[in-house]
Parts: structure tokens; C-alpha cells; sequence
């Protein structure tokens, strides 16, 4: 489906509508009307309305009835199971409401690339079940694009801090330390680009952390094309109940580049930190993970692939077979060395 660029006019001057973050509503840069989102959708350009009715027709959903996961794909893609618990899914209808992303990172990695970094990532790990690599296991490996909310955010920081440095010099035969203590203040008015949360309750918020980054130079407008061959998860967390993520990331960052500036006093401490986020843009995305799923002495272990980077995150199981083997293999050598040594 082609892109096209879709502008938004003023009901009433016709002036170009643009987002204020401030009135969480569209305002006209001429006339200073101001509409609510559900005001600017109603008189949406044809083009647009288009586009999202195309999106809702296009879009399959499949529901796991054993764990409740809702994943959706286009037609082209076949569902066989649901990534999260491995049970069946099945069709069940026509997508519905205002998901369409903005943007999407196209998967860099097919199948068979995304299997063999897997197979060489996990190759020097001696105590996995036999199985774990195996094709029936891998099989199963599944390519999803995950919804995160992207936020540019703009931050005013106030901070501060104390420090103290301590000075040695020899008078003779002695040493004495000097302690010298210092009071800051800094300030910085800092811009975040891209700042991530994944928008999924069902996929762990650490492994999702642990596979970043993604390289935002490749994200792309959003085009049902992608979708062929992959499946892709509803979101169900806003960018509301994301924001609290949102600005912990950006205040630790923050933070840390003030006390970069101040690292050269020596041992520092904060007394006193405003950090406020002064303005907020989102992005609605989606970005590409391969999934496996692998089921062990009952437990599930759930491993993620960064489909760009290839970086890994998960938690391995132990093979006891193998832990076994390797136990009564040392009490063999330590048997066998005893013997010897009795025997001397």
C-alpha cells in the first residue's frame, strides 16, 4: 500500500492543524482553534479514514483460549500456535479499532539467519537439554512484531550535590590528607530522542530492556506489507500507563549526565534533584523479535531475539542428565586418582 502524506485543515479557517502536547489536543497555527482527537478523526481526510479501514479489513485476529494472548497478522500468514504458552490459536475475526502503528523496524533476520544465531549464541552453553536445539524445538520459533510506545521528551533538570575532595602531601616522615568540601549547583535543559517501552503486559518488561537497542535510522511508515509472514501483538498497555517508565529512564539519564559534569571533585552526593519532563511526543511502533518457547521439567523459558541486531536475552535451562553424567564423571577421575595414589 502506497504512503501518502496526510495533513489535517481547520474546520474553520482551513489553517494546517498541528499537535500541542500542552492542551493534549490539535491546535490551528492560525486561528487558534483547538480540536480533541475524536473532533480532528471525524472530519479526517478521506485518504486517512482510507487507510485505517484498509488496516482493520487486512488484519486477522488469533486468540490462544488457554492463556488469552491476542495476536494479529495478515492474511498471508498462517497461525499454528501462541508463542507465549505454545497451546493452538485460532481465527477469530477481523481486527478492530484505532491500532494502526506510525511507524515499524522491518525484520533484518528470516528464519534460517535468526536460528543459526541462536544455535551459535547458545553453543558454548555445555548444560542444556539435549533437545534444546533441536529442529522441533526451533520450529517453533516465532517472528513477532512487538507494539512499543517511542517518546521524545524534553526535560528541564535541576540538581544539587555535594562533594568532597580529599588532598595528601608528605611533611617528612608523615602524610596528611586534606579534606575539602564543595557545594554544587547545575542545571540543564536536555532533549531524549526515542525513548522506548514496550506496550505488551503478556512479553517480561526486563527481557524486552535486555534485547534493545534497536537502530532507529532503519524505522519506517507503517505498511500492512510487513506483516506478511509474521505475527504481530496487540498493544494493551497505553502510552499513559508506559509514561511512569518513560521518565524514570529519562531522569536516571539525566541525572547521570549532570553528575558527569561533576565526576572530577571526587566523591559526590545529592542533596537535592528536580527533574521535570516539560514536554512529551509519542510514537506509536512496531518492532521485530524472534520468540521461542521451550517447556522443561514444567517450567517455561522464553527467549527473544532482537530481529534487527540479533542480540539474545532468556533464562536457560539445566540439563540434570547432564549435571549427573558430569558429577559421576569427577568421582571416576577423583575414584581413579585415589587408586592410584593407595597403590604408590
Amino acid at each position: 500500500m502506497a504512503q501518502t502524506t496526510v495533513t489535517f485543515k481547520c474546520a474553520n479557517c482551513g489553517g494546517e492543524l498541528k499537535w500541542t502536547p500542552e492542551k493534549v489536543a490539535f491546535e490551528c497555527e492560525y486561528c487558534g482553534s483547538v480540536f480533541t482527537e475524536d473532533e480532528v478523526k471525524e472530519n479526517a481526510p478521506q485518504e486517512q479514514q482510507k487507510e485505517d479501514i484498509d488496516f482493520e479489513e487486512q488484519t486477522d485476529v488469533y486468540t490462544c483460549k488457554s492463556c488469552g494472548a491476542e495476536i494479529f497478522c495478515d492474511h498471508n500468514t498462517a497461525a499454528t500456535f501462541c508463542y507465549y504458552c505454545h497451546n493452538p490459536v485460532s481465527l477469530t475475526g477481523r481486527l478492530t479499532g484505532a491500532l494502526r502503528p506510525d511507524k515499524i523496524i522491518p525484520f533484518k533476520l528470516d528464519r534460517e539467519s535468526a536460528e543459526k544465531m541462536f544455535r551459535q549464541h547458545c553453543g558454548k552453553k555445555k548444560f542444556l537439554p539435549f533437545d534444546f536445539l533441536s529442529d522441533s524445538t526451533l520450529e517453533k520459533m516465532t517472528g513477532l512484531y512487538v507494539p512499543f510506545w517511542m517518546a521524545d521528551v524534553d526535560v528541564d533538570a535541576r540538581v544539587t550535590a555535594r562533594s568532597v575532595k580529599r588532598i595528601s602531601h608528605s611533611r617528612g616522615d608523615r602524610t596528611y590528607v586534606t579534606e575539602k568540601t564543595f557545594s554544587h549547583e547545575r542545571g540543564a535543559k536536555l532533549v531524549f530522542k526515542g525513548v522506548p517501552a514496550d506496550g505488551s503486559r503478556k512479553i517480561d518488561d526486563d527481557t524486552m530492556d535486555a534485547v534493545e537497542p534497536f537502530n532507529y535510522q532503519e524505522l519506517r511508515d507503517f505498511d500492512m506489507s510487513y506483516l506478511s509472514g509474521f505475527f504481530c501483538d496487540k498493544y494493551d498497555v497505553d502510552k499513559l500507563e508506559v509514561l511512569p517508565r518513560i521518565s524514570s529512564r529519562v531522569e536516571d539519564a539525566a541525572l547521570q549526565y549532570i553528575l558527569n559534569d561533576l565526576k572530577t571533585f571526587g566523591s559526590v552526593s545529592v542533596t537535592d534533584k528536580r527533574i521535570r519532563l516539560v514536554n512529551t511526543t509519542w510514537k506509536y511502533m512496531l518492532l521485530p523479535v524472534w520468540f521461542m518457547t521451550y517447556k522443561y521439567n514444567g517450567k517455561i523459558y522464553n527467549f527473544a531475539l532482537n530481529g534487527q541486531t540479533a542480540k539474545v536475552a532468556g533464562r536457560y535451562p539445566v540439563s540434570v542428565g547432564k549435571l549427573i553424567g558430569l558429577v559421576a564423571a569427577i568421582m571416576v577421575i577423583v575414584t581413579i586418582a585415589g587408586t592410584m595414589i593407595g597403590g604408590m
